[in-house]
């Protein structure tokens, strides 16, 4: 039997985003897209400071921990700002940056540099569309488990994309698990030419390679089409959320001295961990800030 996969958008099985629901999906959604574009519709802002509280979303990714904080703002205001209408340009660069983050958190969680592959597979043949493809990645990752299975192995973690080349070749990009040997790999596809090499440490190591990996989250080509892949057998990350670990003045702090006070609170609030990079977003017209921050094991 082939090995279930879903995926964003995916003809496979069990296929949809995962939602995290609740206030935070609410909240942090609605404040990424009115940061990405002002509405023309944006409510005035109230005299009185409508930011109730900072809720920190903290998602742990293997060796990648990302921080995310963002004003909860007060029921009315929060309402008027729902009721604006985002252009779909606006829409849709949230919902791509928002998919390569869940895309290489994924990558973060399963898969390790210097033992796990990245294998591209290309068709000598051009196929006549997509049904195709994912018939035959099925297949594929059926003959590389049956092989895992003869040498005491459990099925293979895996995921991945199908991209349009330039010429328009569909191919495939993969990150999956190692055990095989790579002429082993390669030698399984059988439907054109395949290349298995090892995620490597340096220029980036995974996150550079998910960045890769998603680069045409973003081309027009291939809207309509699932973003990308992921077998049933892949860990997630672990989401936790707080009202109290970054107080509004805490945020401000950060805000008006991201290099100096950011680095001073991230390092007390997540000791261990060291910081690769503080992103602040902000508008004139909206109360509040969004940051983004990502620290290192």
């Amino acid at each position: 039997m082939s090995p279930p996969l879903w995926g964003e958008g995916s003809p496979f099985p069990q296929r949809g985003a995962r939602s995290d629901g609740g206030e935070t999906q609410v909240d942090g959604r609605l404040l990424e897209r009115l940061l990405e574009e002002q509405p023309e519709d944006v409510p005035e802002r109230p005299e009185k400071n409508p930011v109730l509280y900072v809720k920190t979303r903290t998602i742990r990714s293997g060796s990648l921990t990302e921080v995310e904080c963002f004003p909860v703002y007060q029921g009315t205001y929060r309402r008027e700002l729902e009721r604006t209408n985002p252009t779909s340009e606006a829409v849709q660069a949230v919902n791509d940056r928002n998919a390569r983050k869940r895309f290489e958190r994924l990558a973060e969680c399963n898969f390790r540099t210097g033992t796990d592959y990245a294998v591209t597979l290309t068709y000598e043949e051009a196929p006549e569309d997509q049904g195709r493809c994912d018939r035959d990645l099925r297949n594929y990752l059926a003959r590389v488990n049956r092989a895992r299975k003869k040498i005491g192995l459990e099925k293979a973690r895996c995921m991945g994309v199908l991209e349009t080349g330039k010429k328009g070749r569909l191919h495939h990009h993969l990150l999956i698990e190692g055990g095989l040997d790579r002429d082993t790999m390669e030698r399984l596809w059988g439907n054109g030419y395949a290349n298995c090499d090892r995620l490597q440490a340096g220029k980036g190591g995974l996150t550079a390679m998910a960045k890769y990996m998603t680069k045409g989250f973003t081309n027009k080509r291939e809207r309509g089409r699932h973003r990308y892949f992921f077998t049933r057998n892949l860990k997630k990350p672990v989401v936790t959320e707080s009202r109290t670990r970054i107080s509004r003045r805490q945020a401000e702090r950060i805000r008006e001295d991201a290099d100096v006070e950011g680095t001073l609170i991230f390092r007390k609030k997540y000791p261990g961990l060291t910081l690769e990079s503080l992103e602040i977003r902000q508008t004139d017209w909206l109360p509040g800030c969004y940051i983004y921050t990502r620290l290192r094991r």
